[in-house]
């Protein structure tokens, strides 16, 4: 049995042995009827056939080419790779050096970002051997070098943080606030600082803390034992300030005073 379906006389659907064949697909009358619209289609363009993949990016896992459903996860770091992995110095090394000796490589990987004293902020790992690493800028550029047995640190760049496994180790707020001329020289959620001019510091957050128990870590100019700050006894520490005041409770401002807050 054969047999066709026509719109407005052109031939839209013809059946033959059970198989219904789309016709003339191109045709705008047939589009326009069968609610295709009215554009031409091409199969190779405007269809995605089943060899098209998806891809993971970085911080992700998953996809696949699309003969089947495909899920896109997030690929979430440890608690281990958040911490890093912590090793030291195998012998002494120039500043320029870009192979490092270590101790252990043990949980390091190509990519990983190298964090230690002097070294360039965004430095990584170019390759892994049995006993050294190569780095992809030099160690520092103060002339030293580094002595055997310094600490040096690597971390995944290619994981996406949880917040359950970060969120207590992170700074909620910290300014480093020139008291003498009254101006911030840099912050992160401080709206501002007062009390300039009496040796006692009110410092502001932008973003209120979910509570109270947090912790306030304080420091300063070192050239005598008054200029250092601390937590001011009884003074205001709630979830917008806190206040801080030199360590000789005198009315004498200091050019640095650094306040960080962890909770």
């Amino acid at each position: 049995m054969a047999g066709e379906i026509q719109l407005n006389g052109t031939t839209a659907l013809t059946e033959s042995g059970g198989v219904v064949t789309l016709n003339n697909v191109d045709s705008a009358t047939n589009r326009t009827n069968l609610g295709l619209g009215t554009a031409a289609t091409s199969a190779s363009t405007d269809f995605v056939g089943t060899s098209r993949t998806i891809t993971a990016g970085t911080g992700l896992s998953g996809g696949g080419d699309l003969s089947a459903n495909r899920t896109i996860s997030v690929d979430y770091a440890s608690t281990s790779e958040v911490q890093g992995t912590h090793t030291t110095f195998s012998g002494s090394h120039s500043d320029t050096a870009t192979t490092i000796n270590l101790t252990s490589v043990s949980g390091i990987s190509a990519g990983d970002y190298v964090v230690g004293e002097g070294i360039a902020t965004g430095t990584t790992v170019s390759s892994v051997g049995a006993s050294s690493v190569v780095i992809s800028a030099g160690l520092d550029t103060d002339g030293v070098g580094i002595s055997g047995g310094e600490p040096i640190s690597f971390y995944k760049s290619t994981k996406a943080l949880s917040p359950g496994l970060v969120a207590g180790g992170l700074c909620r707020a910290w300014v480093y606030y020139n008291a003498i001329a009254g101006t911030i020289k840099g912050a992160f959620n401080v709206s501002s600082v007062s009390g300039a001019g009496s040796g006692q510091l009110t410092v502001n957050f932008t973003t209120a803390l979910p509570d109270t128990n947090y912790a306030v870590i304080c420091g300063g100019d070192y050239g005598n034992s008054t200029d250092s700050v601390k937590v001011t006894l009884g003074g205001t520490y709630s979830t917008t300030a806190v206040e801080v005041r030199n360590v000789g409770n005198t009315a004498t401002d200091t050019a640095v005073n650094c306040i960080a807050i962890f909770r």
